[in-house]
């Protein structure tokens, strides 16, 4: 039997376009298109502040990567057990910040 995807997002959408459109997303993707959204966005975020140095820049894509990981784990776009990933990664940079402290 073939897998049907979910076509018609906004017909059957009653909780908000947005949250409709994150949930297809993530059902046509299996889960990965949230995971690999946030972990571009952390690697750029990472490359745009790297003038700050790469102790700061760590820790300032790692703070953003766990507070997006939890945003979208709250919002089930995102397993917990890959969001534990981005919160362990989180903590770490926050622990270099604090080690690194000037």
């Amino acid at each position: 039997m073939a897998h049907i995807l979910p076509n018609e997002v906004l017909d059957t959408c009653t909780d908000g376009w947005f949250y409709c459109f994150g949930k297809w997303m993530y059902e046509v993707t299996k889960g990965t298109f949230w995971v690999f959204a946030l972990l571009g966005f952390c690697v750029a975020l990472f490359l745009a502040t790297l003038r700050l140095g790469n102790r700061r820049a760590f820790g300032f894509a790692s703070f953003v990567g766990m507070i997006g990981a939890v945003y979208f784990a709250i919002l089930k776009y995102m397993d917990w057990a890959i969001a534990s990933i981005f919160i362990i990664v989180g903590v770490i940079g926050i622990a270099v910040l604090i080690m690194t402290e000037d």
